[in-house]
């Protein structure tokens, strides 16, 4: 195998003025980027490193509202509680939703609704089991996804 085969890891260069979309000012610019994707799937290839789960989530929030103030907060009360959590924001449809945390191996997901925002409950999803249960918010701290 040869290592330049896959294209550059680490790039950069000066841009000329690229700063002129901004402001009327004409000011130089450089640039780096580092290709960590590419990086990683190469080493992973390699079995120099190995990925032992598809997701580092515990938790995936599907907010089903427009409002994402109380999922944005529950997610960052999830943080700060240790458990790595992510939210689910295209506008897809519910089973495209599901399908998402089912193929990244992500092993709870937690749906609020309008309902639920109503009852100030969520509805947790065990996608290992599919069991699923509706928890209050008060609740929802206290519980461990690892």
């Amino acid at each position: 195998m040869i290592i330049g085969s896959f294209g550059s890891v680490c790039s950069g260069g000066r841009y000329e003025n690229l700063s002129e979309y901004y402001t009327d000012k004409k000011l130089p610019g450089v640039g780096i980027s580092i290709g960590l994707t590419r990086l990683f799937y190469k080493l992973n290839e390699l079995n120099l490193i190995k990925a032992e789960k598809k997701s580092i989530s515990d938790v995936l929030i599907i907010p089903m509202v427009e409002d994402l103030s109380v999922p944005i907060s529950l997610a960052t009360n999830l943080r700060n509680n240790g458990v790595r959590t992510e939210i689910y924001l295209n506008n897809k449809k519910l089973k495209a939703k599901f399908k998402y945390a089912d193929k990244l191996e992500i092993p709870y997901v937690i749906i609020i609704g309008e309902d639920e925002l109503q009852k100030e409950i969520v509805k947790l999803k065990n996608m290992i089991t599919g069991e699923e249960k509706e928890i209050s918010f008060n609740e929802i701290n206290n519980l461990k996804f690892s």
